[in-house]
């Protein structure tokens, strides 16, 4: 078993690209461990990552498939914001619609 707990935090762009596409090497070896990735950060969820489980203060908010779970409608509701996800390049990217009456 990979935890890889926020194995991005820190990395610049290019680095980080370079580390998921390690990542997403390693997974596609026949002897890969099995993987867990914890994030933040929508887009650092590749393909090689199948299944996802979003939480909010320690409670399971939704889980299964990947495609099922980062949607539009559920992030939002689990970052308690309105945000958009779009499917991109297989990543998902996610942007945050900005909230009426806000002040910043």
């Amino acid at each position: 078993l990979l935890m890889l707990d926020e194995p991005c935090a820190g990395l610049d762009p290019v680095a980080r690209e370079h580390f998921l596409q390690f990542i997403g090497r390693l997974a596609s070896q026949k002897q890969s461990p099995t993987m867990v990735l914890i994030t933040h950060h929508t887009e650092e969820i590749i393909p090689a990552f199948t299944h996802a489980l979003l939480m909010r203060n320690g409670k399971d908010i939704a889980q299964g498939k990947v495609n099922s779970v980062l949607t539009s409608k559920v992030i939002s509701e689990t970052f308690n914001h309105p945000v958009k996800i779009q499917r991109r390049r297989n990543r998902y990217w996610l942007d945050s619609e900005p909230k009426k009456n806000s002040v910043m």
